[in-house]
């Protein structure tokens, strides 16, 4: 396997931004800090689709925001400041607010679903790619874990493919995820909460 590492000056940059705001945060279930065992691998998903710095550097900003300051208007003056309005933009669009989740949905996934549905492509690609690995960690989480996600994962990606059009990177993604699904559905004998 090939080592991810920053392709430019300005990904290296928010890489190490990134491991800094994470330090000392661990990767549930696996007991790895959290940048090497999600964030890293989510820039290295996006690097088999695209060399696009800014996404590259909004994938590894992807949960700063949300995870890493206590108030979400200074981290994003903080990322604005640092490597500009888009990545800012960018960023802030794949913050989950806690709040809103609590006061206006029924459940995590309907409020992903109605966020990813009208997120930018550059959002949606990195969020897929997101979505993408936390799939892949299911294989080793606690069976309750990977079976809520599980069918998260399912309602999400059947609601998004009725109601967005995806191109072609969001396109493989998706069919990833997918197969992903397949796989874990089959190893440890889930059904889909529309069979059941």
């Amino acid at each position: 396997m090939i080592r991810n590492r920053p392709l430019t000056p300005k990904e290296k940059e928010a890489w190490d931004f990134a491991k800094e705001l994470h330090k000392g945060q661990v990767r549930k279930f696996i007991g790895k800090p959290y940048f090497t065992a999600h964030v890293q691998k989510v820039n290295g998903i996006a690097k088999q689709y695209t060399t696009d710095e800014d996404i590259l550097c909004a994938a590894l900003l992807h949960d700063t925001i949300e995870d890493c300051f206590e108030d979400p208007d200074v981290g994003y003056h903080i990322i604005e400041g640092k490597f500009g309005k888009k990545i800012a933009d960018i960023v802030q669009e794949l913050t989950s607010s806690k709040e809103e989740i609590e006061d206006d949905y029924d459940s995590k996934a309907d409020y992903l679903i109605v966020k990813m549905i009208h997120m930018s492509n550059e959002a949606l690609f990195i969020k897929l790619c997101d979505r993408l690995q936390n799939i892949s960690d299911a294989f080793t989480a606690s069976e309750r874990f990977r079976n809520k996600y599980f069918q998260e994962t399912v309602q999400i990606m059947d609601e998004l493919e009725k109601n967005r059009r995806f191109n072609r990177m969001q396109g493989l993604l998706v069919n990833q995820i997918k197969m992903k699904l397949a796989n874990i559905g089959s190893m440890f004998k889930i059904k889909r909460f529309n069979e059941i």
